[in-house]
């Protein structure tokens, strides 16, 4: 009878294990599928004032940061981006969340020699992702 009652535990705990690891692997904690899905996930601009428009299918996200040339150059305490509309106006770009699924960018003139990188890190709730502008020197 212990010798029954052992396989029987072992078994559930074989299954007990097999069905966790099963679920861990299908799902992991901390990953949502894209619920953002931008239209454009990298753009390249003119070295002329130019701008561009991303749209997205889902339509709660909000602005984690924004970095320029590497150097994260907003404060978003200043703004709040989980509203449906939304102005950030720095001195050589603007971003405007125009409604629920349109995001504007423009940036100014690039004079500096090099090219120019912008990115804008979104986040959906566990899900992130990110809008990489480049602009040309010359």
């Amino acid at each position: 009878m212990k010798t029954r009652t052992k396989l029987k535990i072992i078994g559930f705990l074989l299954v007990l294990t097999s069905t966790i690891s099963c679920s861990e692997s299908d799902q992991p904690i901390g990953k949502w599928d894209d619920n953002i899905k931008l239209s454009q996930k990298k753009v390249q601009l003119s070295v002329d004032n130019d701008s561009i428009v991303i749209t997205t299918e889902g339509s709660w996200w909000w602005i984690d940061g924004i970095y320029l040339n590497d150097t994260s150059s907003f404060d978003r305490n200043e703004i709040d981006t989980t509203a449906e509309n939304f102005v950030i106006d720095e001195t050589v770009y603007r971003i405007e969340r125009k409604n629920a699924t349109e995001i504007y960018i423009e940036m100014t003139k690039n004079e500096t020699g090099i090219e120019r990188k912008l990115m804008i890190a979104l986040q959906a709730g566990n899900y992130f992702d990110s809008i990489t502008v480049s602009q040309s020197s010359n």
